[in-house]
């Protein structure tokens, strides 16, 4: 399995890291060369280009359409916000890494409102900078991805959630342990997520037969709750983490980053933290209407 911890210079990385263009959008110019050589540093072979207002980052996202954008929230003119939105509606794309001198009191429905990666405070980290372009390089590399679930309804879910995350998945599908057994032993797979309660064969057994078949996948136990001793016991049968069911988009991403090592970004932990406090207070409001 490749991980996020490989080398930037191997040869998948170095292929994506070729083609890699990153913007940064910043107006004050010690900070913009402080985030592009940062960038640099991490990927030696990308490339950058430079903006110093929100006027000149719309031109330069939908006319050079780059994979990756470091903008400012408080760009001069247009705000780096509306320069993000007027952009995609114009069809540019990139991974969007959002910048601010403090973090502002709506910064995390802000980032989530502009589908944002990251959100980053002043003084910009080095380490933080190469820690998320590693992640691009490992979401630009393709992933194949097997899951093992038995729900019609919960695999269909699941693997529309799969193939909308950021990372490059290419996804099987099955509802039978044995025939992930069959599927495993007969191709390779960076990740495979596992029901546990699978008719037959359970997602347990089913990990005990694939871990000499592929050793080289990660595996991912699909719980429900009422299986915490179960999910603190995975390890000793191959799983890499769990899945707790109910799940959504950010706990893709966040198992993703897990398995291949990557750094969380903090916005994915705050996400995670705003949904779970939205859930607990919904529920607070069912039962007192009861």
């Amino acid at each position: 399995m490749t991980t996020g911890n490989e080398p930037a210079s191997d040869a998948c990385a170095g292929a994506a890291a070729a083609q890699l263009h990153v913007m940064v959008a910043e107006p004050d110019p010690h900070q913009r060369k402080h985030v592009a050589d940062a960038v640099r540093a991490a990927v030696p072979q990308v490339r950058i280009s430079e903006v110093a207002d929100g006027e000149a980052a719309v031109k330069a996202m939908t006319t050079g359409r780059p994979d990756v954008l470091f903008i400012n929230v408080k760009m001069p003119g247009i705000s780096g916000a509306e320069a993000v939105v007027i952009a995609r509606q114009e069809g540019a794309q990139p991974l969007t890494v959002l910048m601010s001198d403090k973090v502002l009191s709506r910064w995390v429905a802000l980032s989530n409102e502009l589908d944002a990666y990251e959100f980053l405070k002043k003084p910009y980290d080095e380490a933080h900078i190469a820690g998320l372009m590693q992640a691009v390089l490992r979401m630009r590399k393709p992933v194949r991805a097997l899951l093992v679930e038995g729900s019609e309804s919960i695999r269909a879910l699941m693997g529309k959630l799969m193939r909308q995350s950021r990372f490059n998945l290419e996804v099987e599908e099955t509802d039978s342990g044995v025939h992930a057994v069959k599927l495993m032993r007969a191709s390779a797979y960076d990740v495979a997520l596992i029901d546990l309660h699978l008719d037959g064969m359970d997602g347990l057994e089913t990990a005990c037969q694939v871990k000499d078949a592929a050793p080289q996948t990660a595996l991912v136990l699909i719980s429900a709750p009422g299986s915490e001793k179960i999910e603190a016991a995975s390890r000793h049968f191959g799983f890499t983490t769990f899945l707790q069911k109910p799940f959504y988009a950010h706990h893709i991403e966040d198992m993703l980053h897990e398995v291949f090592n990557l750094r969380r970004p903090y916005l994915l932990n705050a996400t995670g933290r705003v949904h779970a406090r939205s859930l607990r207070m919904e529920e607070e409001r069912r039962a007192r209407r009861r």
